[in-house]
């Protein structure tokens, strides 16, 4: 007997050391998205103006515009998503010095399925959801990874409609009645762009989807951090990528996200400054 234990003690040891050097690729990027005061002063949420259904609407405690949700205080910006993808190697850094410079769009690579953390293999929920329990899309942004399921619901007394417009994922506009609820048909698939879904019975409803091919991306709460863990260090070095719905950090610029030097373990950029940037030129 006390050779077996024996022996199945030493056999565990194996694998807890291929655990322990798996570890050492990953790192988990954290930070917090602030307004940049050289800007102006931080955008105000104002009451939305109900014109129909009114007494609905009314028990929204937080009925409120979303295009901006800063803290007025420590100027924490709400709903922002922030990505990651593996750096440009090789011949690609000429090329997209090349992009940068003709203001045209650059491929990205994504990550291969053995970047990906074996935690991070499979999204943790099979759906994703969104609800209209007043006269509001809930949440206002949602992020998603491919392969999940999309479910709108309607949770309010009114009926709505969702007004879904995408370029991978359909374009739909069920009407919800009242408790009722719609599930798209396929399980969602990556976008470079942002999906709008609107209300045409209340036009001022408004929320957005994004949908990734890996897990390695964040949406920032009210205290505006985020955190994307076991992301791969790969050679060094990966490139972020910061959206809020009025456009890209650092504007036009935003595209081609940053590159950061990152190394197992933990990495804190601490607080970035949402730069709007300079107006959006054409692409050329």
């Amino acid at each position: 007997m006390k050779k077996m234990i024996a022996l199945a003690v030493i056999a565990l040891f194996p694998a807890v050391a291929v655990r322990a050097a798996d570890d050492d690729k990953y790192v988990t990027i954290k930070g917090k998205i602030v307004w940049d005061a050289a800007k102006g002063a931080a955008p105000k949420r104002t009451p939305i103006k109900a014109n129909k259904d009114e007494e609905v609407a009314a028990k929204d405690k937080d009925f409120n515009t979303e295009d901006w949700v800063v803290d007025g205080k420590t100027g924490a910006i709400k709903n922002v998503v922030v990505w990651v993808l593996p750096d440009v190697t090789g011949a690609d850094v000429g090329a997209l010095a090349a992009a940068i410079a003709a203001n045209k769009s650059f491929p990205f690579k994504s990550f291969t399925a053995a970047d990906i953390h074996p935690a991070m293999a499979k999204p943790a929920k099979k759906i994703v959801e969104i609800d209209q329990p007043c006269c509001r899309f809930i949440p206002h942004i949602l992020v998603a990874q491919a392969g999940q399921e999309m479910l709108i619901k309607n949770s309010s007394p009114v009926p709505h409609n969702a007004k879904w417009v995408s370029r991978n994922n359909s374009e739909i506009n069920p009407l919800l009645p009242a408790g009722g609820q719609f599930k798209l048909e396929n399980p969602l698939v990556a976008e470079r762009f942002p999906i709008e879904i609107s209300c045409s019975i209340h036009p001022w409803m408004k929320g957005y989807v994004r949908v990734f091919d890996h897990p390695y991306f964040a949406l920032t709460g009210e205290d505006g951090a985020f955190e994307i863990k076991n992301a791969p260090v790969l050679k060094g070095k990966l490139r972020i990528f910061i959206w809020q719905e009025n456009g890209l950090h650092k504007g036009n610029d935003g595209r081609f996200g940053e590159p950061i030097d990152v190394k197992p373990g933990t990495l804190d950029l601490k607080e970035i400054k949402f730069d709007t940037g300079p107006p959006k030129k054409a692409e050329k």
